[in-house]
C-alpha cells in the first residue's frame, strides 16, 4: 500500500534513514489513510534517540517537546513534526500514566503498547506499512478493537475507555465484543481520572456523528464519567434525550445543550451548568448552556416565545442556537413524517429572527429610544433607573409600546404620577 505523505514528512523520514536509522510514519495519520480520509498532522517514530535526532536535524529547527520521553518537534518547511524514540511503556502505577519508559529497537515494540489497533500501524516508502495487530484488517472490517488484552490496556490508562468510545462515535465502528466487556468492566477506573481529560474525550465523542449509538450502548460509562447524569441516563426521558443529539448540529455547544436539555430537576434546577463547571470547562460554553436549557427560554412544546423576546434575554448568537436546538428537540420528539413541517417551522423562525435584524427592531437597551440620562432628568435615582430601563424595553419586544423617545418617556412620567 502506497501513501502519498507531505514532502515534509518524506523529507524527515529520507533524512533518518540516510543517517541509518529506520522512521516510519505512525498512529493516526496512519489510520486515516488506510481509512481513505485526510490525516491533519502527521507523527514519526524513528530508532534514533534524541540526542541522535538533534545531530540528524542540526540545521532545522527543533523544540525539545519531551526529551526526557524521547520526544523531539522538529519545523520542516514550516510543518510542525513530532518525532519519538522507539519506546515501550513501564509499569503503570496511577492508572494513567507508565512510571517509566524505556527505548526500544523495533517499531514492533513502540506499536504493542498502543491502544487500538487501527491506531498501531506504521508505514515507511522504505518499508511499506507495518501492522503486527491487524490494523488494516479491522478498518476494512469497521471494528474497533484493543491491542492484545482489553483489561491490560484499559489498566494501564482508564482514559482508553473513553478514547473508544469517542473513536466509535467519530468513525461509526462497532467496538468489539471483548473490548467492550473490559471497557463496561472497568468504568470505575475513570474516578482516576482528571475532569479536564473526561471532558476532551466526551466532547470528541459528542462531536461524532454516531454519537447517539455510542451513548446507548455505553450508559454505565457516561455515567461513571458524569455521576449526576445517573437520574437521566436511568430515567424514561434518556431515548428523547438520545433522539435530539442525532439531530443536533455537531457543534460542541449544541452537542452538549442537547445532552444535558433533560437533566435539571426540581432540586437541581442548574444541573447542567453544575455539571460542565465541575469538568471545568470553558466559562462562555458553560453559560451558554445554562441559558439553552433554562426551562421559560425553550418551552418550544407549548408554543416558541416571541423572537424578539428570545433576542432580548439571549442575544442574537444564543438565539440563533436556541433555534437549533429547539428544531432538534422537536424532531426527536415528534414522529419522522413531521419532519418536514418542523424544519419549514423553524426556517419561518429564521428568517422572522433575520427580518427583524434587517429592519433593526429593538430588543436591547442600546437599542432604545431612550437611555439613563432621560431616567435621571425623569426625575428616577439608583436602581429604579435600571428598572424602568427595562420594564420599557420589554413593552417595546412585546409591542405594548412603540420605541419612541416622547411614548416612552410619556409611559415613564404616566408611571410616576400612578405610584
Amino acid at each position: 500500500m502506497d501513501f502519498v505523505l507531505p514532502a515534509p514528512v518524506k523529507e524527515a523520514l529520507a533524512k533518518l534513514e540516510a543517517a541509518g536509522y529506520a522512521a516510519y510514519a505512525v498512529g493516526g495519520c496512519v489510520r486515516d489513510h488506510v481509512l481513505g480520509m485526510e490525516p491533519h498532522d502527521y507523527d514519526i517514530c524513528t530508532s534514533a534517540k534524541p540526542e541522535e535526532m538533534q545531530r540528524v536535524f542540526k540545521n532545522e529547527r527543533t523544540i525539545e517537546t519531551g526529551v526526557k520521553h524521547g520526544t523531539l518537534t522538529v519545523l520542516l518547511s514550516g510543518m510542525p513534526l513530532e518525532i519519538t524514540t522507539f519506546r515501550v511503556d513501564g509499569e503503570y502505577l496511577d492508572g494513567r500514566h507508565p512510571a517509566s519508559v524505556e527505548f526500544a529497537a523495533k517499531v514492533e515494540d513502540d506499536l504493542s503498547r498502543r491502544d487500538f489497533t487501527i491506531n498501531a500501524m506504521a508505514y515507511s516508502p522504505k518499508t511499506g506499512l507495518v501492522d503486527p495487530f491487524g490494523g488494516q484488517a479491522d478498518c476494512n472490517k469497521g471494528l474497533l478493537r484493543c491491542v492484545g488484552e482489553a483489561e491490560q490496556r484499559f489498566g494501564e490508562d482508564a482514559l482508553r475507555i473513553l478514547r473508544a468510545l469517542r473513536f466509535s462515535a467519530r468513525l461509526g465502528f462497532p467496538i468489539e465484543e471483548a473490548t467492550a466487556r473490559a471497557a463496561h468492566a472497568g468504568r470505575d477506573m475513570l474516578q482516576k481520572i482528571s475532569r479536564e481529560r473526561i471532558a476532551v474525550e466526551l466532547t470528541g465523542t459528542l462531536m461524532g456523528a454516531h454519537c447517539a449509538q455510542v451513548l446507548a450502548d455505553f450508559p454505565d460509562v457516561l455515567c461513571a464519567a458524569i455521576p449526576d447524569l445517573e437520574t437521566l441516563v436511568y430515567s424514561d426521558r434518556w431515548p428523547h434525550t438520545l433522539r435530539t443529539l442525532s439531530y443536533t448540529p455537531q457543534d460542541p455547544t449544541l452537542r452538549w445543550a442537547a445532552l444535558l436539555l433533560e437533566a435539571p430537576r426540581p432540586d437541581r434546577p442548574d444541573l447542567p451548568h453544575e455539571i460542565l463547571q465541575g469538568l471545568k470547562m470553558p466559562t462562555k460554553l458553560c453559560e451558554t448552556v445554562r441559558k439553552l436549557t433554562f426551562y421559560p427560554y425553550r418551552d418550544s412544546r407549548n408554543g416558541l416565545p416571541p423572537i424578539r423576546w428570545l433576542l432580548m434575554k439571549l442575544g442574537l448568537e444564543q438565539t440563533e442556537q436556541m433555534l437549533l436546538l429547539l428544531e432538534a428537540d422537536m424532531l426527536a420528539l415528534r414522529p419522522a413524517s413531521s419532519e418536514q413541517a418542523i424544519r419549514e417551522e423553524y426556517q419561518q423562525y429564521r428568517e422572522e429572527l433575520h427580518r427583524h435584524l434587517d429592519e433593526n427592531v429593538c430588543y436591547s437597551l442600546s437599542q432604545l429610544a431612550v437611555n439613563g440620562q432621560d431616567m435621571a432628568k425623569a426625575g428616577l435615582r439608583g436602581p429604579q433607573i435600571g428598572q424602568t430601563l427595562n420594564r420599557l424595553l420589554l413593552q417595546v419586544v412585546m409591542n405594548e409600546l412603540p420605541n419612541e423617545r416622547e411614548a416612552l418617556m410619556n409611559a415613564v412620567h404616566q408611571e410616576k404620577k400612578e405610584q
